[in-house]
């Protein structure tokens, strides 16, 4: 099976992606304790929060699998 890379849109996976990683575009007021902020146009709270977003993907899914880890072991 031979794959044409040119059948992919890449215009359309690179926009999917993007919209992935930056699903929230507004901290309500109410979270933030004073005004709301938009993050499409403060790039530094846009960093910090996808930051954040990605470090906590990245130990939960460590958590996953080190709980795997150990139930495996238990097993053998």
């Amino acid at each position: 099976m031979t794959v044409n890379l040119k059948e992919f849109n890449w215009e359309q996976i690179k926009q999917t992606f993007w919209d992935l990683f930056i699903q929230i575009t507004t901290i309500p007021a109410h979270i933030t304790g004073s005004k709301e902020i938009n993050l499409t146009e403060e790039p530094l709270w846009l960093l910090t929060t996808n930051i954040a977003f990605w470090l906590l993907t990245a130990i939960i899914v460590w958590f996953i699998l080190m709980l795997l880890w150990k139930t495996m072991s238990v097993f053998r």
